[in-house]
């Protein structure tokens, strides 16, 4: 498996762009969801209690807790379980994983009925009993159904969903902060009797999400290494790859957090990987702070900052050595002169501190004026 061609990418990102173009203002600012405690914190026992609290989980994430949503889960006949009559209200359900085995992303097993069905109040999500026993396709099946519903309720005739429709409720998914979990329902190995199989749930490949997902870190500064701590083994080497052609490009990741719009009307321009050397030099967008207050790499590396944070930083750390080596020598020559003219007319301590504190605003001001052209 590898990831698109530049054509490819070029393309993914225009669509991706749309998405956010169209819908930026419904999606907010999201969470890049993985599959852990912090997120599904809950014990998972594949009954109907577990399934709402997972769905109410997946909801919240994603900002689509005001959707009304009821859980159905279904017998291998199609026909609702017991207990299976109860509602989540206004929300959804519980924690969760995905695995292999689960049937198609537009219907639930059984009598295959419809994934979701709208109705007059609000939206039902079937869901097969057999799905509970595969974690990762369940929660790629539930995060696919979610981005559908997200589209239907926030697309009109002024912002009309992209077709192919899949290829918009995947890049939607993404968009949503649940594009992890996606990821791991593109490709998902198994062995049996008859030999390996791999099963693809998304209609995007395992290689377009991962451009996708690496869109959504880079623009929403994210932490790249908790990203693929808890991905397979062909999600994690497919999205550090795409990961890293994502910092290659930092003004196409500024057009992305800026203005969208730029790229959803015409196929971009793109650049392919560059050496991490380059990109240290390379210009790229301003990020969020908590990479800037990091004091070395050593604290950054224990805060979990992803390598495109890592390279902001050492750009920041080299514009600040350079700003402290000059205001020391300003200081020196302050000092000197200070001694010389100050020193009959002020106590010896007076004068300390005042050259202390001169000190300490020269060297501050050196600092916020290497950092406000960065």
């Amino acid at each position: 498996m590898e990831l698109p061609d530049l054509t490819g990418r070029a393309e993914l990102v225009r669509r991706y762009a749309r998405v956010l173009q169209s819908f930026g203002a419904e999606l907010g600012e999201r969470p890049l969801v993985r599959h852990d405690t912090e997120f599904f914190p809950d014990r998972f026992e594949k009954d109907q209690a577990s399934l709402e609290l997972l769905v109410r989980r997946l909801q919240t994430h994603a900002g689509l807790l005001d959707v009304p949503l009821r859980v159905q889960l279904l017998t291998p006949d199609g026909l609702p379980s017991e207990g299976s009559a109860a509602s989540c209200g206004t929300g959804g359900c519980g924690t969760g994983g995905c695995g292999t085995g689960a049937p198609e992303g537009g219907s639930a097993d059984g009598a295959k009925l419809p994934r979701l069905v709208e109705s007059s109040q609000g939206w039902t999500l079937n869901v097969g009993e057999a799905e509970l026993h595969h974690p990762v396709a369940l929660t790629t099946q539930l995060s696919l159904a979610l981005a559908d519903i997200f589209l239907t309720e926030t697309e009109s005739a002024s912002a009309p969903v992209e077709a192919p429709r899949e290829v918009s409720r995947d890049l939607a998914c993404v968009a949503l902060g649940l594009g992890l979990l996606a990821l791991e329902g593109s490709f998902i190995y198994s062995k049996s009797c008859g030999g390996p199989s791999v099963a693809c749930l998304t209609q995007l490949s395992v290689g377009e999400l991962s451009v996708a997902c690496s869109l959504f870190i880079a623009s929403g500064g994210h932490s790249t290494r908790r990203a693929l701590a808890h991905l397979g083994t062909t999600q994690r080497a497919l999205l550090s790859e795409a990961n890293d052609w994502a910092a290659s490009n930092p003004e196409l990741i500024r057009q992305l957090e800026e203005d969208p719009g730029q790229l959803a009307t015409r196929v971009p321009a793109v650049q392919d990987t560059r050496g991490w050397l380059l990109r240290i030099f390379q210009r790229s967008p301003r990020r969020a702070q908590p990479a800037r207050g990091a004091a070395s790499f050593e604290q950054a590396l224990a805060a979990g900052l992803g390598e495109a944070e890592l390279l902001d930083l050492a750009q920041d750390l080299a514009r600040e050595k350079s700003a402290t080596k000059s205001a020391e020598k300003r200081t020196a020559r302050s000092a000197a002169l200070s001694s010389k003219v100050s020193s009959k007319s002020a106590p010896p301590s007076a004068l300390a501190d005042e050259r202390r504190a001169r000190e300490r605003r020269e060297l501050a001001d050196l600092v916020d004026e290497a950092l406000r052209s960065s």
